[in-house]
């Protein structure tokens, strides 16, 4: 799963900040695999009644195929069994994962200009979503 951690994203997770991550409380992560292998994994965290979405990746081999949709959908499924009322998250304007979110109902509440630095220093807004459950 190191390939889901795309150097285009400049400033984004690396694998060892999402390692560190995952040992803290409340912290929840959603793997996904097809035969032997890793292809897909969702990392959230729970707040009170709230969960937010940290990351979701999918390996390059398996995008466009749907397995984001089942990741998502197995994150909000998960968090209404246990009570959660909504769940938020945030993305880089140019992420084309917000077609995705937009599907599912999440609605736009915020935004950050210029927030997100890519590798070649050029700036990114940032922009929040929350679905209410």
């Amino acid at each position: 799963m190191t390939e889901a951690f795309s150097p285009e994203f400049g400033e984004s997770w690396n694998e060892n900040q999402c390692r560190s991550m995952l040992s803290l409380p409340g912290t929840k992560l959603i793997l996904a695999q097809t035969n032997q292998d890793y292809c897909g994994f969702i990392i959230s965290r729970t707040v009170l009644d709230e969960e937010e979405l940290l990351m979701i990746a999918v390996s390059p081999g398996y995008q466009k195929k749907g397995l984001g949709r089942i990741l998502l959908k197995k994150l909000i499924e998960n968090a209404r069994n246990r009570g959660i009322t909504s769940i938020f998250l945030e993305v880089r304007s140019t992420n084309k994962a917000q077609i995705l979110y937009g599907k599912f109902g999440f609605q736009k509440i915020g935004f950050r200009k210029a927030y997100y630095t890519g590798n070649d220093a050029q700036k990114f807004d940032a922009i929040s979503y929350r679905l209410d459950l």
